[in-house]
């Protein structure tokens, strides 16, 4: 078995591993359960490998080519917060709580 990726997150290398079985690539995820239990050390184990058996290294080195210029050409949803300017400034006329009300919205937005 060769490794293929390196990705940070399983939810990452679980794409890219799909994207792999689509093309009738064999491949298997390694250090993924110890990666989720230990997520500070990800990036000192190398992440999460994406390895392939050696005889489909450049089929799935191609095919891995073709998923990041694919992942790549998506545009980014972007919600820019533009309200910030006023939660700073009601903040210093109200208090300090409104700060913390308008950081608990920002985060909300932020997940979607």
């Amino acid at each position: 078995m060769t490794t293929v990726a390196r990705f940070v997150t399983p939810e990452e290398a679980h794409l890219c591993l799909m994207y792999l079985r689509d093309r009738e690539i064999p491949a298997v995820l390694f250090d993924e359960h110890v990666v989720q239990l230990f997520w500070h050390l990800s990036n000192a184990m190398g992440g999460v490998r994406v390895a392939v058996p050696d005889e489909n290294f450049q089929e799935a080195a191609t095919a891995l080519r073709e998923y990041r210029a694919t992942i790549g050409t998506a545009p980014l949803p972007e919600n820019e917060v533009r309200a910030w300017p006023l939660v700073a400034f009601f903040s210093m006329i109200l208090g300090v709580p409104f700060l913390i009300f308008g950081r608990k919205g920002t985060r909300e937005r932020a997940g979607e």
